[in-house]
């Protein structure tokens, strides 16, 4: 069965081209183009997704935002946070850590699809 990762970002650009980086390397892909269809498509799907990208910073609603949303119908799902600036010591507050991953903004491809077949494999540790 293969693993599906849901990438929301409000940025076309970087959706492409990480969908076009998680499919090569095997994964499914869901894309959401901004936090609140991002949060709607991972309730009628929560299902089918083993992981979320989530950018930090988009315009309707911010990343921690959506993560909380997320959250709340599921607890443990791991989350990769992407951003073009590291999050803030009190950006993230400490009950939405738990299975969250940072990646900084740009990335190499190599970087986004050994990471996220880390997290999946257990072999990374939560940062």
């Amino acid at each position: 069965m293969a693993v599906t990762v849901l990438v929301i970002d409000d940025e076309e650009m970087i959706r492409t081209l990480t969908q076009k980086i998680l499919s090569r390397a095997g994964f499914d892909v869901l894309t959401a183009e901004s936090g609140q269809k991002g949060i709607q498509l991972y309730s009628e799907r929560r299902g089918q997704v083993d992981m979320i990208l989530l950018d930090l910073t988009m315009d309707d609603i911010s990343g921690v935002e959506v993560l909380r949303k997320i959250r709340e119908i599921s607890g443990d799902l791991p989350c990769i946070i992407s951003s073009g600036q590291p999050p803030g010591t009190h950006e993230i507050p400490d009950e939405l850590q738990w299975n969250v991953y940072f990646l900084q903004k740009p990335y190499r491809a190599n970087q986004l699809s050994d990471l996220v077949g880390q997290i999946l494999s257990g072999v990374q540790k939560q940062t």
